[in-house]
């Protein structure tokens, strides 16, 4: 069941900005039904519907899925790093000498 308890404006962030958008008068009446089944207004169907769908999206983009193997090599990795190569040390080197001259 979809909840609606979160999507108003919190006390600090007010709902200010607008979003316009054009539908079909069968996917209009589609959610129209949907919210008066849920007993909220449309826009507040709508808006929790693209709130919840954002941050599914946004959740499935931040997460890495290793398989068993690649997750063994990243946890030996991890825990039996190789030494740095030569371009590593000459990259750390730059990088202090540029901090140490930006002072």
């Amino acid at each position: 069941m979809l909840h609606f308890s979160n999507v108003t404006a919190s006390p600090k962030e007010r709902a200010t900005d607008h979003i316009e958008m054009r539908v079909k008068p069968t996917d209009k009446d589609r959610i129209s039904r949907a919210a008066e089944l849920t007993g909220v207004k449309l826009t507040t169907f709508v808006r929790a519907s693209a709130t919840r769908e954002a941050e599914r999206i946004l959740r499935e983009h931040q997460t890495t899925t290793l398989s068993e193997h690649d997750r063994r090599t990243l946890l030996e990795a991890l825990d039996n790093p190789p030494p740095p190569t030569r371009a590593a040390r000459e990259a750390v080197r730059d990088y202090r000498s540029r901090i140490a001259n930006a002072r």
